[in-house]
């Protein structure tokens, strides 16, 4: 037999028979009214998107996210934020992402604090003095600000002077349209609380290039923990204060240095007296090593700014006062450099010319171009650099994206220099978007 078509109700259901069709429209006509409460609801519903969309603007605003914006700028508020939203859309989970990091971290080095958008290499050719005179200020791009230690700490740990030197030359450059090279000099320039640090000021000499008379000064021990400290108190207000200024596009790195932004030279080996004060102080080479790697540890603290190393063939002090050079350390040095700061560390020299030099020099500019990247170069003295524009073209051969002129250059027309600024500055945007 065919079972029936018309299916049984559910126990519950039997027991509890629908209503009729009448009771049904007679509870329909009796229920609430609902419409004004949802109204309400409505209205808070549609104030409260009109609150996170105001919100949105004033953050999109402030971060350069909104149309019009400057593409340079919504890149810069981006990029922060690419990894992530490069994970979002490639899947997988914290752990892993948390994985992909630790490898790269393990392969590059770089400093796992680092983070957010690098300002764009510093370009073109630098004034190493000064503001320059307004009518250089379309073949310069920028200048070194250079500033000793002493002029901003009077004391172990206090805090940065207001209108300091630093913050005049800001307020210059940003007037001019040109960009700054910080150098705050340690050396014969910290402070006398800091080069008492572990004793007495430790005496020492050199030839002034220029002039060839023998000049005099006193240091602290900078190979020491207690004046590695001090330097990076130094460094931390600085990067605070500094970091986001967008007119300091490079510092200095600059704990082991005597007289020079130049912590690879000694001035030791032409002086003995040099060389036995320092030893009759505690200093040794390994001291010194130690001393070149912390002082790149102590840049860590710029985020957002290059720092520059200045290399040299290292000069290696011995205990018997003697010194020899040792090339090798000074390339190590470099791959430390750029593997603990990554784009963040440029690679300097402070002594370029047409003129001879001692037969370590070819090696380590060798090995500076080999490394590529951030490239900064000084020339030597008036009296030593030879051929200015010479030396321009050799820098610019090299991949050097910024040259800091001889105070000489002031001697010379603008319109000599117009070529290599935009040639330099058109380095430094290949090396800025290669990063």
């Amino acid at each position: 037999m065919g079972s029936s078509s018309r299916q049984l109700l559910p126990e519950k259901d039997r027991d509890h028979p629908r209503p009729s069709r009448a009771a049904r429209h007679h509870r329909h006509r009796n229920r609430p009214a609902a419409r004004p409460k949802l109204r309400r609801r409505l209205i808070k519903v549609t104030i409260a998107l009109l609150v996170v969309a105001m919100v949105g603007v004033v953050l999109l605003s402030a971060e350069g996210l909104l149309p019009g914006e400057s593409s340079s700028r919504q890149d810069a508020a981006l990029t922060p934020w690419s990894g992530q939203l490069s994970r979002a859309l490639s899947g997988g989970s914290a752990a892993d992402w948390a994985k992909q990091d630790k490898k790269k971290s393990a392969d590059s080095q770089v400093d796992a604090k680092a983070s957010g958008p690098l300002k764009p290499v510093l370009g073109g050719l630098l004034d190493r003095q000064k503001l320059p005179d307004k009518s250089y200020w379309s073949v310069l791009s920028g200048f070194v600000v250079q500033v000793d230690w002493s002029q901003l700490q009077s004391a172990p740990g206090a805090p940065l002077p207001a209108n300091n030197p630093i913050d005049q030359a800001i307020a210059a450059a940003r007037a001019a349209g040109l960009r700054i090279k910080l150098r705050v000099d340690a050396g014969t320039m910290a402070p006398e609380w800091a080069k008492s640090l572990g004793g007495s000021p430790v005496p020492v000499q050199f030839t002034n290039p220029v002039t060839g008379a023998p000049t005099s000064g006193t240091i602290g021990r900078f190979w020491t923990p207690a004046f590695g400290r001090a330097y990076q108190d130094l460094q931390n207000k600085l990067a605070a204060r500094y970091d986001n200024v967008p007119e300091i596009a490079q510092t200095s790195i600059t704990r082991c240095i005597t007289f020079f932004a130049e912590p690879f030279l000694r001035q030791a080996r032409r002086i003995p007296a040099t060389a036995n004060a320092l030893l009759t102080a505690g200093y040794t080479d390994t001291a010194d090593e130690s001393c070149q790697k912390e002082q790149v540890q102590a840049a860590t603290v710029w985020k957002h700014t290059r720092s520059g190393l200045s290399f040299n063939p290292y000069q290696r002090l011995h205990p018997d006062g003697s010194v020899t050079a040792d090339e090798k350390f000074t390339e190590a040095m470099m791959h430390y450099c750029r593997s603990l700061l990554g784009a963040r560390c440029v690679l300097e020299n402070h002594s370029i010319r047409t003129t001879s030099q001692s037969v370590w020099y070819g090696p380590m500019y060798a090995a500076i171009k080999a490394l590529g990247g951030g490239i900064s170069y000084q020339t030597a003295a008036p009296n030593r650099v030879g051929d200015l524009i010479a030396t321009l073209a050799w820098a610019a051969g090299q991949g050097a994206s910024s040259v800091e002129l001889p105070v000489s250059y002031r001697m010379v027309s603008p319109s000599a220099f117009a070529a290599y600024n935009t040639r330099f500055l058109g380095i430094a945007r290949a090396r800025t978007a290669g990063q």
